[in-house]
C-alpha cells in the first residue's frame, strides 16, 4: 500500500497544479473582457482605445491611462457577481482615471444640487476713466452671459457716477461678477448668498393650509341659508383669500430673487485731482516784475510806485490750459493787463507755476481780489473735467504824508473832541433813560416800604422822641412822719 501511494502522489500534485493554472487563466481572461468591453469588445488591445474615446467624449485633453488605472476596474470586476456590474464599474473607474491624469477639477455644484433655495447678490464699486463708456461695456458683458439690465441711474457734474442693476442666472453669477470687476479699477466688492429654503417651505405650507381653509369656507358658504351667517362667512372668506394672495405674492417675489441673481454695479469717475493755488505779494518799485515775488509790507505812503506779484501754481495731477485772470479791485480783466515774468499761460502742467506782475501807484487803501480760472486737460490736450479756479487775498494800505500842523489840523482835532463828547453824552443819556423808568417803577415801592418800617418802629416802647404809653412812675418817697401834736388839755368843767 505504501508503494502504490508513493507512485500516486506526483500525479495528484500535477493534477492539482494543472487545475489551478486553468482557473487562473480563466479568471484573467474574464477580467480582461470585463475591463475592455462595454460594447462586446473581446480583445485586450481595444481597451486602451476605448478609454481614450471616453475621455474625448468629456472634452478632456488627457494622456492614455496607465496599467495601474486599467488594472483597477479589472480587480473591481472580479469582486462583482455579474459581467454587467463589472462593466459599469470599469467604465466609471476609467473616467476617474482620466480626470485624475488631466488634473482638472470636478464640475462645481450649484445650490439646486443640494436642494437649497439661495438668493445670490453682489455689490461692486469700480473706478473708471469714462463712466458712460464703462456702462456700455458692463451692459455688453451681462448680455454675453444671458443677463439683462434691471435698472440704471446716472449722475453727471464734477463727479459723474452711474449705478446699474443686472439680473443673471445663478449659474452665471460668478462669471458675471468676475467680468464686471475688470471694467475698471475695483474699489469695493461685496458678495452674499442668503439661504431662504426655510422661508420658502414655510410659505408653501401656509399657502396649502390657507387654500384648504378657503375651500372649506366656500363649501360652507354655498350651503348656508341664514343671511347673518352668510355675511359672516363671506367676510371670513374675503380675509382668508386676501391673506392667501399676499402669501402667494411673497412666494413669487422670493422665487424671482432665487431664480435670478442680482448684481449692483457702481461706476465712479476716476478721482483725479484738479486744483490750483494763487498767492499775492508786492514790493515798492516798478521794474517789470524783475523782483517778483515781493516781500515788502502793504502799508505805503500815498503816491508810492508798487508792483503786485501773482504766483499761480497747478497743485493738481493733470495740465491746466486757457488761464483767465481777473481782479475787480485793480481793474484787471484779462492776462493782457499783466506782465508775464515766467511760465506759460497756454499750458500749466501739474506741479508747475507761473508768475504775473502788475504795476500801479498807491493812492488809497485797496482790498485785492484776484481770481484765476483754467480748464484741466489730458496729455493729448482733450478736456479732462470741469474748470477749476483759485482766489488770492491781500490789501494795499496807502496813507498821506505827515506835515506841520495848521488851522485845519486844529479844527479837525476840535471836531474830533466834540464828536467824542457828543458820543459820551449820547451814551450817558441812553443809559440814564432806562434807569429813570426803573426809578419810576421801584421808587414808590421803596418809599412805601420805608414808611411801613418807620411805623412799626414807632409802636415799640422806649424809643426816644416818642410819647410813652406806659403807666406814670410812682411818687417819690416823703420824709419820716412827724409825731402827732399833743392833744390839748381841757379843764374839767366840774372842777
Amino acid at each position: 500500500m505504501r508503494h502504490r501511494h508513493t507512485h500516486r502522489s506526483p500525479l495528484t500534485v500535477l493534477a492539482v497544479l494543472f487545475t489551478l493554472m486553468l482557473l487562473v487563466a480563466s479568471c484573467g481572461g474574464d477580467s480582461a473582457d470585463v475591463a475592455t468591453s462595454s460594447d462586446d469588445v473581446e480583445s485586450g488591445g481595444f481597451a486602451e482605445e476605448e478609454t481614450v474615446d471616453t475621455a474625448a467624449d468629456f472634452d478632456l485633453e488627457t494622456e492614455a491611462p496607465s496599467d495601474d488605472a486599467l488594472e483597477e476596474p479589472a480587480a473591481m470586476a472580479d469582486e462583482g457577481d455579474s459581467a454587467d456590474a463589472g462593466t459599469d464599474t470599469a467604465q466609471s473607474g476609467g473616467e476617474e482615471s482620466d480626470l485624475g491624469a488631466a488634473g482638472g477639477a470636478a464640475t462645481p455644484l450649484t445650490a439646486a444640487d443640494f436642494g437649497r433655495q439661495i438668493i445670490f447678490t453682489a455689490d461692486i464699486t469700480v473706478e473708471v476713466d469714462d463712466v458712460a463708456a464703462a456702462g456700455d461695456q458692463a451692459t455688453d458683458i451681462i448680455a454675453s452671459v444671458g443677463g439683462f439690465v434691471f435698472g440704471q441711474q446716472t449722475q453727471g457734474g464734477n463727479r459723474p457716477e452711474s449705478v446699474l442693476i443686472f439680473k443673471v442666472l445663478p449659474e452665471d453669477f460668478d462669471r458675471a461678477v468676475e467680468a464686471l470687476g475688470g471694467v475698471g479699477e475695483l474699489r469695493n466688492q461685496v458678495i452674499s448668498a442668503d439661504d431662504v429654503t426655510e422661508r420658502v417651505v414655510d410659505l408653501e405650507t401656509r399657502i396649502e393650509v390657507a387654500e384648504l381653509g378657503v375651500t372649506r369656507l366656500r363649501t360652507t358658504l354655498e350651503g348656508t341659508q341664514n343671511l347673518e351667517d352668510y355675511a359672516e362667512l363671506e367676510r371670513l372668506l374675503l380675509e382668508r383669500e386676501s391673506d392667501l394672495e399676499l402669501m402667494r405674492g411673497q412666494l413669487r417675489t422670493l422665487q424671482d430673487r432665487i431664480d435670478l441673481a442680482t448684481i449692483t454695479l457702481r461706476l465712479v469717475q476716476d478721482a483725479v485731482n484738479h486744483s490750483m493755488a494763487l498767492s499775492t505779494t508786492l514790493y515798492h518799485a516798478q521794474d517789470d516784475g524783475a523782483s517778483c515775488p515781493g516781500n515788502d509790507g502793504s502799508s505805503v505812503e500815498s503816491g508810492t510806485d508798487l508792483t503786485v506779484c501773482f504766483e499761480v501754481i497747478n497743485t493738481g495731477e493733470e495740465p491746466i490750459a486757457d488761464l483767465v485772470f481777473i481782479d475787480t479791485a485793480l481793474g484787471i480783466d484779462s492776462t493782457d493787463d499783466l506782465i508775464l515774468v515766467y511760465g506759460d499761460l497756454e499750458r500749466l502742467d501739474g506741479g508747475q507755476s507761473l508768475m504775473l506782475a502788475y504795476e500801479l501807484t498807491a493812492e488809497r487803501r485797496t482790498q485785492l481780489r484776484p481770481k484765476v480760472t483754467g480748464t484741466p486737460i489730458t496729455d493729448d490736450g482733450e478736456p479732462a473735467g470741469p474748470s477749476v479756479d483759485a482766489r488770492g487775498e491781500g490789501f494795499i494800505d496807502a496813507f498821506e504824508a505827515e506835515g506841520d500842523p495848521g488851522f485845519g489840523d486844529g479844527f479837525g482835532a476840535g471836531v474830533d473832541v466834540l464828536k467824542a463828547v457828543w458820543t459820551a453824552a449820547t451814551v450817558l443819556v441812553g443809559f440814564a433813560l432806562p434807569m429813570l423808568v426803573l426809578l419810576a417803577i421801584f421808587g414808590p415801592l421803596v418809599w412805601f416800604g420805608r414808611r411801613r418800617l418807620q411805623d412799626r418802629r414807632s409802636r415799640k416802647p422806649g424809643r426816644p422822641g416818642k410819647p410813652a404809653t406806659s403807666t406814670p412812675p410812682p411818687p417819690a418817697p416823703s420824709a419820716a412822719p412827724s409825731p402827732p401834736p399833743p392833744a390839748p388839755v381841757v379843764a374839767d368843767s366840774e372842777e
